[in-house]
């Protein structure tokens, strides 16, 4: 299988190589392409490789340099191109990936399977005109310019929040810039071009600093983003994490209130929390599911003509925005909240978040792990298995399934008591385990 959850992913030099870069972007480059990338070192030789099989198809390419992944869904509207981003998103360092846009969005699971076929085949498109290089310089700022378009500058200017933005990735190029023309008082951390000075992922264990300079400077808040800039995480002013699932939840109500749209549709996944289901249907909105992964939210969106789609990652789409997570335009709406409610650990308090777990188990055949959990786990409860196995119980559900980004089982959970919750994840653990055991065995 060459596409995960969100793109095609892996170790580079191993399951991402030049070879594959060249290959793919010359079946993809049906039109011309616009191209990005984070920061990992191996993104420039395989934007060569994205390059050279883009051009000897005889298209075009845009060269965007090193920018967030939002802002190449945007490119391909601007050009009416396809977009290739360069990146493994929240993964370590040693992976790296190629993202697939087009019309200002990732590529659906039937172009995916179409893609995934022609190069099975060793398909490859040769043309004896090449293709041209061209820079697109704006893009940036329009990107910006879409983004304010989108929140309420006014109340933001006449706040003025000291924000401290922890980029670490491709949204050094714009949040911080961004939020100055909003009228921050900005201090930037980790945002050298060129490298990562902690590990990708925005959790509670990567973003100590952060969480430490946001009450040592006197902040109103933290942002933080992973290497792409697709995600946006916020710390609030005594130094904590907000929890995810009370992060989407404020976000999923602001949107609804703040919207004057006829339709109060909401995209979420199998991971939303009850806190989260719960704030939109207090709010008078809909909340539609879909399987875990931003290409789901991004189709139902479009769909359902949606407000809103999130994940509680960190992950959100704006129906007036591009229909990829857009952690830039994420982290100005949120700057939009404090401005109109105030102190973020006040806010999170109104949304009731209960005993969550989340558990990574590391498996190299994860697909036929959960695949054989079908049948194993027997836990009585309305049974869903669109995307893994998810069971919901009277006080409680979980989740588990294989990850789309990374060789891992994942078991995620709530439940209304910790008891529950830890007897739960101790049994299901084990089932787990036993299976991982059973299949490297074979």
């Amino acid at each position: 299988m060459l596409f995960g959850t969100s793109g095609i992913r892996g170790i580079y030099g191993k399951e991402i190589t030049e070879s594959l870069a060249g290959k793919v972007s010359n079946i993809f480059a049906d039109k011309d392409i616009a191209l990005g990338r984070d920061m990992r070192p191996s993104g420039v030789s395989l934007s060569d490789a994205v390059e050279s099989g883009t051009l000897s198809r005889g298209k075009n390419i845009y060269q965007l340099g090193i920018v967030p992944t939002p802002t190449v869904a945007l490119a391909t509207q601007k050009h009416k191109c396809n977009g290739i981003m360069i990146t493994a998103s929240h993964n370590p360092p040693e992976y790296n990936g190629l993202k697939l846009i087009e019309k200002g969005k990732e590529i659906s699971k039937t172009r995916e399977k179409e893609i995934e076929r022609d190069y099975a085949i060793g398909k490859h498109f040769k043309s004896e005109e090449p293709g041209s290089v061209f820079h697109d310089s704006m893009i940036l700022d329009e990107h910006k310019e879409l983004i304010l378009s989108n929140v309420d500058c006014d109340a933001i200017a006449k706040r003025k929040p000291k924000a401290i933005v922890d980029c670490n990735g491709a949204g050094s190029v714009i949040t911080p810039y961004l939020l100055k023309d909003l009228g921050c008082d900005v201090v930037s951390l980790n945002a050298e071009i060129g490298t990562f000075n902690r590990p990708s992922e925005p959790n509670d264990a990567n973003l100590s600093m952060l969480k430490a300079l946001v009450p040592k400077l006197g902040a109103d808040f933290g942002l933080a983003h992973d290497g792409d800039g697709d995600r946006t995480v916020v710390v609030d002013e005594k130094g904590n994490i907000l929890p995810f699932d009370a992060q989407l939840a404020m976000m999923m109500e602001h949107e609804l209130k703040q919207s004057n749209n006829k339709s109060k549709n909401i995209i979420s996944t199998m991971e939303a929390s009850l806190s989260v289901r719960k704030a939109v249907e207090e709010s008078g909105g809909k909340i539609i599911i879909t399987p875990v992964g931003s290409t789901y939210v991004a189709d139902a969106l479009e769909a359902e003509n949606a407000l809103f789609g999130g994940e509680p990652c960190g992950e959100y789409i704006y129906k007036d925005g591009v229909h990829v997570p857009d952690g830039p335009m994420a982290a100005a709406k949120l700057v939009e909240i404090f401005a109109h409610n105030g102190k973020f650990s006040v806010q999170a308090k109104q949304f009731k978040t209960n005993p969550i777990a989340r558990e990574r188990f590391s498996s190299s055949k994860k697909y036929e792990v959960v695949e054989s959990l079908r049948k194993e786990i027997r836990v009585e409860g309305k049974r869903c298995e669109d995307d893994g196995i998810r069971i919901d119980e009277e006080d409680g559900w979980f989740l588990i399934r294989a990850s789309g980004t990374e060789p891992i089982v994942r078991l995620t959970m709530e439940y209304e008591s910790k008891a529950k919750l830890e007897k739960r994840k101790e049994e299901i653990s084990k089932i787990i385990m036993g299976k991982i055991k059973e299949k490297n065995k074979l």
